[in-house]
């Protein structure tokens, strides 16, 4: 394995999710600013997973049939070009939206074929490590990326976040260039099965279908949580300051990057069906408990512990679906589950917000978890098809 070529694709990586979440911080404020009322600040991420969704799907289609490295220089590339356009075009609403879109559509290509380059690359004992360095660099990345925002926001305003999104674009693009992902030339399609085919037996694959509902639980809550649930919680009914929510939350996506590393070292050590399964059940306790909280440390703890296990689902699910997928269908089963991931990103807000305003903060996490123990439920009775937890051969 090109050690060296990995090391450029992680930091690649960091700097693509640190701008792009640095960004979608500043967004709603973007909008805010522009006199939307609060109900409409979120569109620009609704359009982003609308963009996430469609590109799931597609990029995981291309990746079967076209190198992963030209998809991964084209995804940075575009996103390059619409930060620029948003830049010039920043008072029109129509292309603001689009470019959410546009951005929405890069991210996942970028994220599925950093993924699928990272696979082909590692060897069979490391496979699960590879997915996890790399994913843990992405979490460096959504770690990184509130801190950005709100350095930008404060000395140049929310309408900066073009430029936030676009300057450290540029530098990921280079270090992929620099890797060789230009050069990257593995087939793909060895199989004379259409892929629509290897498509249908992967939709009828239980552990396969287990790992998509395990990974789309995970960002349900990762994002419901951190981003609505928690915040309002900790602002609302324990009087919190916003600069000290955001270094909680700043702790846990810290403690989801380190569940992602390693969560890919034990996919290796003791099977990745094991490494969801043990990520869904930290869960359990975690969100029946976090309504509790009140001090920072009885907040913090419940949250830690949370992001902890969906850093495991996550590195878990995503070693999983490669691994059962056929050969000459990585890159759709690929894009199948990275769908479910988008998803879960596109409704765990909707969701956590309506549980809480309908439930409230106690009973709603309470709803939260029996959410999760029916998914861990049902994923231990998919996985089990591949033999008591472990990954089909």
């Amino acid at each position: 394995m090109n050690f060296s070529a990995i090391v450029l694709y992680a930091l690649a990586a960091i700097c693509q999710t640190s701008g792009s979440s640095g960004a979608a911080m500043l967004a709603p404020f973007f909008m805010k600013e522009h006199g939307y009322p609060l109900a409409l600040v979120g569109i620009p991420l609704v359009a982003n997973g609308v963009g996430r969704v469609c590109s799931d799907l597609l990029s995981g289609f291309m990746a079967s049939y076209f190198s992963s490295g030209a998809l991964l220089v084209a995804s940075m590339a575009l996103a390059l070009l619409t930060s620029a356009l948003g830049y010039f075009f920043l008072d029109l609403m129509p292309v603001f939206l689009g470019a959410w879109t546009v951005f929405g559509l890069t991210e996942a290509m970028f994220a599925l074929s950093l993924r699928k380059i990272g696979f082909d690359l590692a060897p069979a004992e490391r496979q699960g490590r590879v997915q996890g360095q790399l994913a843990a660099a992405l979490g460096i990345g959504f770690t990184m990326g509130p801190l950005l925002g709100g350095f930008v926001g404060n000395r140049l305003g929310p309408d900066a976040l073009f430029l936030l999104y676009g300057t450290p674009q540029m530098l990921g693009l280079a270090l992929v260039l620099a890797a060789g992902a230009h050069r990257y030339r593995k087939a793909s399609r060895p199989s004379a099965a259409p892929l629509w085919q290897e498509g249908l037996g992967l939709l009828k694959s239980p552990p396969f279908i287990a790992s998509c509902l395990a990974i789309f639980q995970c960002f349900l809550f990762l994002v419901g949580v951190t981003r609505v649930a928690f915040p309002f919680l900790a602002l609302n009914h324990r009087g919190i300051g916003l600069e000290a929510i955001g270094a909680m939350v700043s702790i846990s996506r810290l403690t989801d990057t380190l569940g992602r590393y390693t969560g890919g070292w034990l996919s290796d050590r003791i099977q990745a069906a094991r490494v969801i399964l043990m990520g869904i059940s930290l869960g359990i306790p975690a969100l029946a408990l976090q309504a509790y909280g009140e001090s920072y440390l009885a907040l913090l703890s419940p949250l830690a512990l949370l992001t902890l296990g969906f850093g495991f689902t996550n590195v878990g699910s995503t070693t999983l679906a490669l691994q059962v997928a056929p050969a000459g269908a990585k890159g759709l089963g690929l894009g199948l589950s990275r769908a479910a991931t988008s998803a879960g990103q596109m409704l765990g807000p909707l969701l956590c917000g309506w549980l809480i305003e309908r439930a409230g903060y106690e009973r709603g996490f309470q709803w939260m978890a029996l959410i999760t123990a029916f998914v861990l439920f049902a994923s231990w009775r998919g996985l089990r098809a591949a033999g008591h937890g472990e990954p089909v051969p």
